[in-house]
């Protein structure tokens, strides 16, 4: 139970996950949207709930150690007045955060704070207020008990839901007894514990059980108030704070804790041990495992076969090859033909980092800005877009207002698309993850003809949907068209096959020259597979009708904050964050240029590369002090994963020096850097007032104007 508060006040002063902006969420959390005194008064709320299930789970696990406050009156509440240290100190260096946030961090007046605070203090006294109203109306002492036959509570068949009368209330025993000489009969008076021992033992027992009794019904309707709330997830009112959600999942923890202890005892831990091995080894067995979809696709049909001989015949089959060849071909000559100019123009791809939030907006923004700045020849001669996570959804997101800028009420630059693109995301999975996903999937989603599960990926895709005004509710084939007349750039998504690390490429145009390894003659290898088309492995499933969020969520799937998608083949397979093998996409940007090298050389005047990058690249060298014997054991992993990206870096750039080799022309590479070398600006789906403020102010870093400058010129 105390692990709990550690890890509470490890997320208030960002020792824990701060660098995923944890902290964030209880320091400014937002509701409906926005910072206000309901944000806060519901986080004051949900503290009081957190506090007061302590106190419960407490009183249900200890209070056989203190038998003599059966004796006092409103025993339940003298419980609770002399286990208030712990939540007291927890609420005031919650608040002192919250004060020191609002002051170093978004130049708050001081009479917004003071409504802040006031705001958490509501919220929190309403809680304990009403549940202290409830154990004083319900809860019984000796007095009260005088008369009544002690057995008249234990008839009940709810008193034995959680607690087992013949292990607890062995309250004889002298070792579950703590002798106390004084306690806090009020916040303020102190007064000696009363001898009991002139009472009858039965009646002591009788009243421990009833104010149990009240407690297990109390934990209950807790645990339905957070059925109750999943089933309305959908309704933004009933969508609280991510900071609140995070308390409410541990309030359950609370409750499973002291519904555990109460029937286990001594045994609960090798319990819990025991039932994870267990659950652990039935996940493995389909019938007990839950898994996630990708909406559009069929998984009641006949699953795809995911086996090398399979794959290899996608791989080696010419008439696809030739097929998409020259359907690559043709979308390259309509590109020519939207860009006829008297000099050959200057083709362009764009390569954007992962980082959620953070990464989604410094894209959209980036793009929105030099889009406008060149007069839309951004966007114009742009041919590819690839990359992974936030920096991809950015960059659909302005790829899909440029589709229908001729019906847009507003320009294509509006300050309202941005506001859009850096709103929320983590508040519904969050509030999903505590009322859902670890508990019970009780509803159920209806995409025409294939139903699915809900769950915090549905959330996910359902809030960026009304973030974007619904201009994302589009499927895979929505984009094929547009694509292949060069109305827009074609986009390719590279999401990770967990199963074996390849590359799923996710486009709605057939693409299977990029799963290709092709080699010259004068080298015999066997090429290994290396990336895989999603469109003709999953043909049989309804590929084409993938909803376009999934595929964007697909590619942007965090460990643990989203769940990993399942798809529909045999052996199955799962995918996540395309980060994980290629955070830019170049990978994909630099085999399609090869491939097309010889169309390029003849009809353009040479290549941009535009990367969009949520860090500096060239970082600075890590200055170690001696490490700890700790450190140094770990320090190889953890080495190897803070330099996964760095070392992507390294071998891209190698690859574009052999790839510079076949070209006549120029390849320009363009970055545009987010000033983020400190890790302010935390990698989640959520960002703060400030956080927002210095990712659109690193456009006016020294490099990113000087890159500014340079596209510029080499696009006029």
């Amino acid at each position: 139970m105390l692990l709990l508060w550690i890890i509470l006040f490890g997320f208030v002063s960002k020792s824990i996950a701060g660098k995923y902006g944890i902290h964030y969420l209880f320091l400014a959390p937002e509701y409906l949207g926005t910072v206000s005194f309901w944000s806060y008064c519901i986080m004051g709320f949900a503290i009081g709930g957190f506090v007061m299930t302590f106190n419960i789970s407490s009183y249900i696990i200890n209070s056989k150690r203190f038998p003599f406050i059966a004796a006092l009156k409103r025993p339940f509440v003298k419980f609770c007045i002399n286990n208030s240290l712990l939540p007291l100190i927890f609420i005031t260096y919650y608040i002192s955060h919250v004060i020191h946030y609002h002051l170093e961090n978004e130049n708050t007046t001081n009479i917004q704070i003071a409504f802040y605070v006031l705001a958490i203090l509501v919220g929190y006294t309403v809680n304990i207020l009403g549940s202290l109203t409830y154990f004083l109306s319900t809860n019984k002492n000796i007095f009260k008990k005088l008369g009544i036959s002690a057995s008249a509570d234990e008839d009940k068949p709810i008193n034995s839901l959680f607690s087992k009368q013949e292990s607890i209330y062995n309250i004889l025993k002298s070792k579950t007894k703590w002798h106390v000489e004084i306690y806090l009969h009020t916040p303020f008076i102190i007064k000696p514990a009363r001898n009991i021992f002139h009472y009858d033992k039965k009646m002591l027992k009788s009243v421990i059980s009833h104010n149990h009794l009240n407690a297990s019904l109390f934990e209950i309707v807790i645990f339905v108030s957070l059925i109750v709330l999943g089933l309305f997830s959908e309704n933004p009112i009933f969508v609280i704070p991510a900071g609140a959600s995070i308390i409410l999942f541990f309030t359950i923890a609370f409750i499973l804790m002291s519904a555990f202890y109460t029937w286990l005892k001594g045994w609960t831990t090798i319990a819990f041990i025991v039932l994870f091995f267990l659950f652990n080894n039935l996940s493995k067995n389909d019938s007990f495992t839950y898994s996630n979809m990708a909406y559009g696709l069929n998984y009641t049909t006949e699953k795809a076969d995911y086996s090398i001989k399979n794959l290899n015949q996608f791989r080696n089959n010419k008439s696809n090859l030739s097929n998409d060849k020259k359907n690559a071909l043709a979308i390259l000559e309509n590109w020519k033909k939207k860009n006829n100019t008297s000099l050959k123009p200057k083709i362009v791809f764009i390569n954007t980092s992962g980082g959620g939030s953070r990464s989604m907006l410094w894209t959209f923004y980036m793009l929105q800005t030099s889009d406008s700045i060149t007069n839309g020849k951004l966007f114009n001669q742009t041919h590819l877009i690839t990359g992974s996570s936030g920096g991809m959804i950015g960059a659909s997101y302005f790829r899909e207002l440029i589709l229908r800028k001729d019906s847009l009420k507003n320009s294509i630059y509006s300050t309202h698309y941005l506001n859009n693109v850096s709103k929320d995301l983590l508040n519904p999975i969050a509030f999903s993850i505590a009322t859902n996903d670890f508990f019970f999937r009780m509803k159920t989603y209806q995409d025409g003809k294939y139903s699915y599960t809900k769950d915090r990926g549905y959330s996910f895709e359902r809030q960026l949907i009304i973030n974007t005004d619904a201009i994302f509710d589009k499927r895979l084939k929505d984009y094929s068209q547009p694509e292949y007349s060069a109305e827009i750039p074609i986009m390719i998504l590279s999401p990770t096959v967990i199963n074996d690390g390849r590359r799923l490429l996710i486009s709605s145009q057939p693409i299977s020259y990029l799963t290709q390894n092709s080699t010259p003659s004068s080298i015999r290898n066997q090429a290994i597979i290396e990336n895989i088309e999603f469109t003709r492995l999953f043909e049989k499933q309804d590929a084409s009708n993938l909803k376009f969020t999934s595929a964007l969520r697909m590619s942007a799937t965090f460990p643990i904050i989203m769940p990993r998608v399942s798809l529909p083949t045999e052996p199955q397979i799962t995918v996540m964050d395309a980060g994980m093998r290629d955070n830019f996409g170049k990978l994909t940007t630099y085999k399609y240029i090869y491939t097309f090298q010889d169309w390029i050389n003849e009809n353009t005047s040479g290549i941009i590369i535009i990367t969009l990058r949520d860090k500096q690249k060239h970082l600075t060298v890590n200055k170690k002090s001696t490490s700890s014997i700790t450190e140094t054991f770990l320090s190889p992993v953890g080495s190897l994963y803070e330099n996964l990206f760095p070392i992507q870096d390294y071998n891209l750039d190698e690859m574009l020096q052999y790839l510079g080799n076949d070209f006549t022309q120029p390849i320009d590479i363009i970055d545009f850097e987010l000033n983020n070398s400190e890790n302010e600006i935390s990698l989640s789906w959520h960002l703060t007032t400030k956080e927002k403020e210095r990712v659109l102010n690193s456009i006016y870093s020294k490099k990113n104007q000087e890159s500014l400058k340079r596209l510029k010129s080499l696009l006029d």
